[in-house]
């Protein structure tokens, strides 16, 4: 007898003690060939097999007939609720196809985890040596906001009681990077003020008062971003939303009240005479409203291409890898 003649299997309450038992319901063909293995073999065992492994042996009473039947014991609720979900189981043919086959060594994960970490302290220090030798000043003050940044944002896990994962550790490289791309631009827009004849005072006022914006804008749609990651993704997804989230909510905080703090108070004590940045390259004469039309036809296009694949994705004829099966 096989699982295609089980037609369900659900757990019930009942008997004299009111204990769990699982009741079967067979097809027709199932019902019949139930019966004459149950006259053949009463009072023996009938083995329930599930990848050849035998799930359970209940012994046969008597005679069953009417496609129906119960498998009664000392089950707990849960006992039999796994016993039921085995006989459903083996009602559905299921083939199994090989998609990827990896043989994962004891090491593999603290290696991973070794190389993930290496990997984002080496792109931390190269992002603070350059803040140091293009923004001078500054950019020791953009450094220490960092600084402040990724301690918030260890303090932060430690609080959730968030578990650091690879997807983890990327979400901190890129939250350091959305941190100093924040610091970049406060710092270009004081060169514009500074460049104009304004004060040290004045600049960094204008500074952060024309970047605010900017800074807010990118930081909210990347946060909106991974709170969808978060609410619709599964394990390492969901690690990867929580360490960009705090990340970004943290950025926010240093990078607008943290460093405008240090900036003022070195302000304040005459610390800062002239602000100081290194330019690679110069004010562009490119008029680039003038290929307006050529740089709309080129977004154009890889919009369309975009909304191909998407609806390709949803139409279920994207080659997806293996995480999305």
């Amino acid at each position: 007898m096989t699982g295609d003649m089980i037609k369900d299997a659900q757990v019930r309450i009942g008997g004299t003690f009111n204990e769990p038992y699982v009741s079967i319901d067979m097809t027709g063909t199932g019902a019949n060939v139930f019966a004459d293995l149950t006259e053949k073999y009463t009072q023996r065992r009938m083995a329930i097999v599930l990848d050849d492994i035998v799930r359970s042996a209940p012994v046969i009473r008597e005679k069953i007939v009417g496609g129906s039947a119960q498998i009664t014991g000392h089950f707990t609720h849960e006992e039999a609720s796994d016993l039921a979900i085995v006989l459903r189981v083996g009602a559905l043919p299921a083939p199994v196809d090989i998609i990827q086959n990896m043989t994962v060594g004891a090491s593999l994960g603290q290696d991973s985890i070794n190389k993930g970490l290496s990997s984002g302290l080496f792109g931390a220090l190269l992002v603070v040596g350059f803040m140091f030798i293009y923004y001078r000043l500054s950019g020791v003050i953009a450094n220490a906001a960092l600084a402040l940044n990724i301690l918030f944002l260890f303090t932060g896990l430690a609080i959730v009681s968030a578990t650091l994962t690879l997807p983890g550790i990327a979400g901190i490289v890129l939250s350091i990077g959305m941190a100093v791309d924040a610091n970049v631009l406060i710092f270009e827009r004081m060169r514009e003020e500074s460049s104009i004849g304004r004060s040290v005072r004045l600049s960094i006022d204008g500074g952060f008062a024309k970047a605010f914006s900017t800074i807010v804008d990118s930081q909210v749609t990347t946060l909106i971003t991974a709170m969808a990651l978060f609410l619709f993704g599964t394990g390492p997804i969901k690690g990867f939303a929580v360490t960009l989230s705090l990340g970004i909510l943290f950025n926010l905080f240093t990078a607008l009240f943290c460093s405008r703090l240090f900036f003022d108070t070195l302000s304040s004590a005459k610390k800062i005479s002239k602000l100081n940045f290194m330019q690679f390259i110069g004010k562009s004469k490119l008029d680039f409203m003038s290929i307006r039309k050529i740089t709309f036809t080129i977004s154009g296009v890889f919009v369309f291409l975009g909304l191909i694949a998407f609806v390709q994705i949803i139409r279920g004829q994207a080659n997806l890898g293996v995480d999305f099966t």
